[in-house]
């Protein structure tokens, strides 16, 4: 069937909200449609119909003001694990706990490198 309007969805916002379904079977049956024909909308074989991008824009939409309203928001950073009277706190990924530095007796000649001590006054 030939679109009457003949005005066509863009393709790289369909691919965007289609990230969001776990295999093109699924969003095929969201869509009711084929799954050949989704595949073939994904891959720019085939023009994406206006509504597509639009319904699956919609959708996330409704999801995302629905878990608003039910006080559901995005995922959590990772920020420590409690334990009794400790935090710990938990590595990201790629970042290497660093080593305890060594605690030692620090004096004030190592501060004052320059001239030797004077008394004022004298």
């Amino acid at each position: 069937m030939r679109y009457p309007n003949r005005r066509y969805g863009n393709p790289a916002e369909m691919a965007h909200y289609a990230m969001a379904y776990s295999d093109t079977a699924t969003l095929a049956r969201s869509l009711r449609r084929d799954e050949r024909t989704v595949r073939d909308w994904l891959s720019g074989r085939q023009r994406v119909p206006f509504w597509v991008p639009e319904l699956l824009r919609l959708r996330h939409l409704e999801a995302c003001d629905i878990n608003r309203q039910m006080g559901i928001y995005g995922p959590k950073a990772i920020m420590g694990v409690v334990r009794g009277s400790v935090i710990e706190l938990v590595a990201q990924p790629g970042q290497h706990a660093k080593k305890p530095q060594p605690i030692t007796a620090l004096r004030l000649d190592d501060f004052d490198q320059g001239a030797p001590l004077t008394s004022y006054g004298a």
